[in-house]
This record gives structure tokens, sequence and C-alpha cells, in this order.
């Protein structure tokens, strides 16, 4: 047995809110910035020991509610068939080309496809290119990272019984090997367990358009994560961005897979590129300009809040009453200019 298998194998007298804001409260308020090629606490814990799989966001960074990963596939491999018993994975394809397993259906997913797999259904999923790179989420964060960690440790070197029991541990039930490359695939455009979402197309079959030209694409709705989670893919066709705001109730996360952009938040200011991440926290006023001709996003927030139905409105697609503003009317608020740059 090897790591080669990856998965075998009195608090009542105050209010929920106060609690949740202490907690929030209790975080750092700042930026956070992980780099191309870099993981959140620099410690890599890579697939089969030489495919990039490092940790984005920390269950340390969103009190448990999300961690987000960043896979980059030398290999045509992938995991076992298998089950996560209280978390929902989504995989968003940077780049490459991925045969996914939900249930007992297959389907292929190319650059710019997003999957969601529902918690207690089988999946796994192998590279058919011969290089790949894919960002994904764990809806709850659950035990992952310490999985990852403890696998890398063993490098291959435990019992079937130690495997067994990290799996159950973690919450991950195994139900069968993984598949090949080198299968011969039937497969379906639609799964019936989860969804798919093409690249260009949105979760609704809805077009948001920021500014008329930048598209601006839900690829995971709250109406799939309990308002969680959303997730939005924006293609920047002009430079610069939306005014210094703040949101009270959600934090911000932005992965660049295109172009190349500059952050504020707070009195600071970062410069990012393709691969690099960026945790903007509630409460704190930030921006973003792109600096680039063209550039891509992939950016998402927790919780899901009014987010969805604010790129409606400014994006053409839900009117607002004359003279309403559009941050104000979706729990935000605007404190400064766009960025100069």
């Amino acid at each position: 047995m090897n790591r080669r298998a990856f998965v075998y194998t009195s608090l009542l007298s105050v209010p929920a809110f106060v609690l949740a804001n202490e907690a929030w409260n209790a975080l750092p308020r700042k930026a956070l910035v992980i780099k191309a090629q870099a993981s959140r606490f620099n410690q890599a814990t890579p697939f089969h020991g030489i495919n990039p799989n490092d940790l984005k966001l920390s269950s340390q960074d969103s009190k448990g509610k999300l961690s987000t990963f960043d896979y980059v596939g030398v290999e045509k491999v992938g995991p076992s068939y298998h089950a996560h018993l209280f978390q929902d994975e989504m995989f968003f394809v940077v780049e490459g080309e991925y045969v996914f397993q939900v249930g007992a259906e297959k389907t292929l997913l190319k650059t710019g496809d997003l999957i969601f797999l529902p918690r207690t259904i089988p999946h796994t999923w192998v590279q058919i290119s011969d290089r790949g790179q894919l960002f994904y989420f764990l809806q709850p964060a659950g035990k992952m990272e310490e999985f990852f960690l403890q696998l890398t440790k063993w490098d291959g070197k435990a019992t079937k019984a130690q495997y067994d029991k990290l799996g159950k541990d973690s919450g991950i039930q195994n139900h069968g090997p993984s598949i090949a490359a080198t299968d011969q695939h039937t497969l379906v455009d639609i799964p019936r367990n989860g969804f798919v979402v093409r690249a260009g197309n949105s979760r609704f079959n809805e077009k948001t358009l920021i500014n008329g030209v930048n598209a601006n694409d839900i690829k995971v709705s709250g109406k799939d994560t309990s308002n969680e989670l959303s997730i939005f893919e924006y293609h920047g066709a002009t430079k610069g961005g939306p005014p210094l705001h703040v949101h009270p109730h959600q934090d911000e996360v932005f992965y660049v897979t295109d172009g190349r952009y500059l952050f504020q938040c707070g009195d600071e200011k970062f410069e990012l590129q393709k691969g690099d991440m960026i945790f903007l926290p509630r409460s704190v006023p930030h921006t973003f300009a792109q600096v680039s001709a063209a550039g891509k996003l992939l950016f998402f927030f927790t919780p899901a809040g009014k987010m969805e139905d604010f790129f409606r409105a400014v994006g053409g697609n839900k009117a607002l009453p004359a003279g309403t503003d559009p941050f104000a009317a979706h729990d935000m608020k605007v404190v400064g200019d766009p960025l100069k740059f």
C-alpha cells in the first residue's frame, strides 16, 4: 500500500451572531497573498510526490467554512474512486483536459470548465492531457489539509490499516480504484449528479457584462451551497476596476488565471499575476484594477451574501430604481475612488 492510492484506501445566553462576529474579528484583518507555486504555510503536499497540490486558502482563514487547493498535474493520474461524506467539492480547470466520474457517469472537462461534486456521491478524475492544472474547493473545509499533510509525511510507507483510519477520520469513504487515462471512457455532457458549467457559460445560462464588455459569470451559486459560497469568473477586456469599497459581512478571494492586477487592501497595495491568490478580509476597504490589456480572475465570496444580485444589477440583467446605489443596495459601502495606475 502506498500514497498512490490517494484516498484508501454559559454560552447559551450569548446570541449566536455575537459569537460569530467575535470569531471573525479574531482573525487577521490584513490581506493575505499566496504567490504562484507556493502554499499557505509553505508546506508542500505533492500528489505522487511530484504533482504540486498546494493549499491556498486554509480552514484557519475561513473558520472551517472553506479550503482551496491548486493542483498542477505532470502525470496522467488521479485519485481513487471515493466520496466525501460531509463536504461538497468543486474543480475549476485552469489548464488541460480531465475525465471526471460522478456516480456511474463520466464527463470530459477542458480549460475553463467547472464541476460541482455533491457530498456522499462517489467520484474521481484522471488527467488525460500531458499537463494540467486544477483549482479546487472543499466546502466546508473538513480535515483535508490534515489529510494531505499526513499522506506527505508517510511518503507511501504507511500500512493499510493506517490509510483506512486516515480516510475514516477525514470523512472519506473509499469506493474503488482510480480510473486510467488509457481507459475507454463513455462520456456524457451533463451528469445527473452535481453539475458542470462550461467555459464561457454561467450557472444559470445568464450573461452579466461589467461596463458592457467584461464577462462576469456565476460558476457556483449561493443556492448550491446553503449561501455559504459563491464563485465567479471574470474576463477582463478593459483595464481598471471598481471603487474602493467594503464588504461588512463577507470575505473575498481572487485567484488570477491570466493577466496582471493591482490590488489594494487597507493601506497596502499588491501586484498579482497568473497563479497568484489574494484573500481580502471582511470589513477592510479594498479594490483592484486590471493593468494588462486582458485578464481573467476566478473569485469567490464567503458567505455568498447578495453578490449575485449585485452583479446582475451592474451587469445589466436586473434594473434598480432610479437613484439607487447598487453597492448600498447589496450590503456594501463605497469609501473611495478606483485605483489609479
